[in-house]
């Protein structure tokens, strides 16, 4: 009788088996995506806000450089956008990428970061022609508005292209958003 029981019992336990290791494979899975769908949220979100002000920021700095707005109401702006994007990038910081995309959300970070000194620069220009000393012609602020708006336009430019990869991206797909990407991507599309 314990012959004809073994038999029968082999493919029922592997009956019961089967299901509970295929489910706690799709379980640890969907935590995975679920993880990638809310990092591919947050970082959407932030990089629109973000992307939203650097423009504005970029067109009040080309401005100034063709003498075309209020210097303290440039002035101001600039001010504030720049403590929008501190405060973007500390939250930006505390933000948990998914192992592969460490580098490219390290790379957004440090652009961002050349955007915000390319706002500082700006700012100082603005400065300058506020000393009592200065010529109203003197071109030295002029020289720091086109430094700037090159910092936050070729940052931006860059951060768009990052952006593009984070939200993007698949597992088990390289994260890679360097020259021979977009060649290959131009070349492909």
């Amino acid at each position: 009788m314990r012959k004809r029981t073994l038999p029968l019992l082999l493919p029922a336990l592997a009956a019961t088996l089967l299901p509970v290791a295929i489910f706690r494979g799709r379980r640890k899975y969907s935590g995975h995506a679920r993880e990638l769908l809310d990092y591919r949220s947050s970082v959407s979100e932030r990089t629109q806000r973000i992307d939203t002000v650097l423009a504005e920021l970029g067109e009040i700095v080309d401005a100034l450089r063709r003498h075309a707005t209020d210097l303290d109401m440039a002035l101001d702006r600039l001010t504030e956008g720049e403590e929008e994007l501190d405060k973007e990038a500390d939250e930006l910081r505390e933000l948990a990428a998914p192992e592969p995309l460490h580098l490219l959300h390290m790379e957004y970070e440090a652009n961002l970061e050349r955007a915000l000194r390319g706002i500082v620069t700006a700012e100082r220009g603005c400065g300058l022609t506020k000393q009592r000393h200065r010529k109203p012609d003197d071109e030295e602020p002029l020289t720091y508005w086109k430094r700037g708006h090159a910092n936050i336009v070729n940052a931006r430019l860059r951060m768009g292209e990052i952006t593009e990869v984070l939200i993007a991206w698949e597992p088990g797909r390289p994260a890679v958003a360097d020259v021979s990407a977009r060649v290959h991507k131009a070349h492909k599309g």
